[in-house]
């Protein structure tokens, strides 16, 4: 009896050893902010005894991972949420009270997916406003790379069925009530689109947005035959939404040129990271260099004369 205690201990201990831990990062990651709310979160108060959230096999079959929080549970969790939820002007400062996070593999002979554990508290002073243990489920394949993605969107969903709690006269609006993106952001905001006079005067383009910050983009672009360059001023910190694009356009590669001031937007099709959207922009091109061949084209103007600038296509 004693050896085979030995064993097994020896056999735990191997199993142990051959284990690897996953780090699991919020930073690029954010929860899309209310469109009206009353409250920030002056305090993120973490009280999870370990910055173990749970044990994997999502990347392998065989091979179980320790999911753990890179920076840890409290700094992790503290980026997210003041990202998400600045402070504004004539906000009341909530506290956080976080007491569990964790993530769960579902399986069954009919279908697999991940549980995320969300139990938190939210308090005014020392009074409980909102207690609750939230458990969203989501169903398919997942990797542990997904992880982030899931713990924020289950963040989400706490804090906005706080917002909701009826006869919270914290959170009464006297015009209309709380309202939410239903999209939630995570990962990069940076966008590649394709289509007509994307890339410059284009008949066909590609252009990428790389996302400074929440309100500015910086973007590049390239077709047949043109290209173009520019700055794009986003009305909200989402990847989708309404922007103004001034950018600079090239037409046959010196035969038209011009500097252009545009509206446009993006919608995606449906409510994921990174999806699949309607990409348009449209407004006037002032244009400074135009080929005689182009001049024809245009009723033998001289430049410079301002023009219509259209673009359509896709994005993600």
């Amino acid at each position: 009896m004693k050896n085979f205690t030995t064993l097994m201990f020896l056999f735990c201990s191997l199993q142990l050893a051959a284990q690897e831990s996953v780090n699991i990062s919020l930073a690029d990651y954010r929860i899309n902010d209310f469109e009206s709310r009353n409250f920030y979160f002056d305090q993120i108060q973490v009280n999870t005894s370990t910055d173990v959230i749970g044990y994997s096999k999502l990347d392998s079959k065989t091979k179980i991972s320790i999911l753990k929080f890179e920076l840890g549970a409290q700094p992790e969790l503290e980026s997210l949420i003041e990202k998400s939820f600045p402070k504004k002007e004539e906000q009341i400062g909530l506290r956080l009270s976080v007491e569990e996070v964790t993530v769960a593999e579902k399986t069954n002979l009919s279908k697999s997916g991940v549980t995320v554990t969300f139990h938190a508290q939210i308090y005014l002073g020392d009074t409980i406003l909102y207690s609750n243990k939230l458990e969203k489920t989501f169903t398919g394949d997942f990797y542990n790379s997904d992880c982030p993605q899931l713990i924020a969107t289950t963040i989400k969903e706490f804090i906005y069925d706080f917002a909701m709690v009826p006869d919270q006269p914290l959170l009464k609006q006297e015009t209309k009530p709380v309202e939410v993106d239903d999209t939630y952001e995570v990962g990069s905001r940076n966008v590649t689109a394709v289509g007509y006079q994307i890339g410059g005067f284009s008949l066909i383009g590609i252009n990428y947005e790389f996302r400074a910050s929440d309100n500015i983009g910086i973007h590049a672009g390239v077709g047949y035959r043109g290209f173009t360059a520019g700055v794009k001023i986003h009305w909200r910190p989402t990847k989708d939404g309404g922007f103004i694009n001034i950018n600079y356009k090239d037409g046959g590669f010196g035969e038209i040129v011009g500097w252009a001031v545009e509206y446009g937007s993006r919608r995606a099709f449906r409510k994921s990271k990174g999806s699949f959207g309607f990409h348009y922009q449209v407004g006037l091109v002032l244009i400074t260099e135009l080929s005689p061949e182009f001049r024809k084209a245009f009723g033998g103007v001289e430049p410079p004369f301002p023009s219509i600038s259209l673009g359509l296509g896709f994005s993600w």
